[in-house]
């Protein structure tokens, strides 16, 4: 790597598409950085034009790569936040983010999910006793017997796909924020309480965020199977 690589990189990244770049770009551009810094140090006058032009060299390097990290993760953050309000996938140049960038792409959707059911959740839903909670949390909140399905599959532990059999756990594992319900009716995709997208029919048995299945109760769309029954309160969260 040189510095016109990176520099054609950084020419590539300011318009607003993303661009595929080398899954080991950041690694080369570490050994490029750190071989700058080795000749600078081999070079005995810091006055000298050849110290002069690889510390330029160098601090240009540095420059730019920090901005294509900026302008990259710019690019997350606003793909992440419109995905946030779509039902399914509207972007199909995600592919093109580095594993890390994924990962950061993949938290900051959740986060931003979680923020909007947490904020919007008491104006959508109003009467429930129960807040949002933030998917980290949720993620320890699993009940025990959920643990080890995949999202692909069920979306969230626990939750039966669309084609799929209802999935009933048994009750003592229900955690206070999930609870099973029977689908009346068949409902577009949705985002849950816990950051997660649903998709769900009629006469499936799942399990959802407390939050959500009140509203759904509420709108006659569910019906609950499994509650509160250990609290010994008879009526849902939310119902009179």
């Amino acid at each position: 790597m040189d510095i016109e690589e990176i520099s054609q990189v950084l020419y590539k990244e300011k318009n607003q598409t993303l661009k595929t770049i080398p899954a080991d770009f950041y690694l080369e551009a570490e050994k490029y950085v750190r071989k700058l810094e080795e000749d600078i140090k081999k070079v005995d006058n810091s006055r000298s034009p050849e110290f002069k032009m690889l510390h330029d060299e160098h601090e240009r390097a540095l420059s730019d790569l920090e901005t294509i990290f900026m302008k990259r993760i710019g690019k997350v953050i606003t793909r992440a936040t419109i995905q946030s309000n779509a039902n399914k996938p509207i972007s199909k140049d995600i592919e093109k983010l580095l594993p890390v960038e994924k990962k950061l792409y993949d938290l900051v959707l959740q986060e931003i999910k979680a923020a909007k059911t947490e904020l919007l959740g008491p104006i959508l839903y109003p009467g429930s006793e129960n807040t949002a909670v933030w998917p980290e949390i949720v993620e320890r909140q699993i009940p025990a017997g959920f643990k080890g399905k995949t999202d692909a599959k069920m979306g969230i532990p626990g939750i039966a796909a669309r084609g799929e059999t209802g999935l009933v756990p048994d009750k003592n594992n229900i955690n206070e924020e999930y609870v099973v319900v029977r689908i009346l009716k068949d409902l577009p995709t949705f985002t849950g309480a816990d950051g997660r997208n649903y998709t769900v029919s009629a006469e499936e048995v799942v399990v959802l965020p407390q939050l959500n299945a009140t509203g759904l109760i509420k709108r006659n769309a569910a019906k609950l199977i499994v509650g509160q029954e250990d609290s010994g309160k008879d009526s849902f969260p939310g119902e009179n």
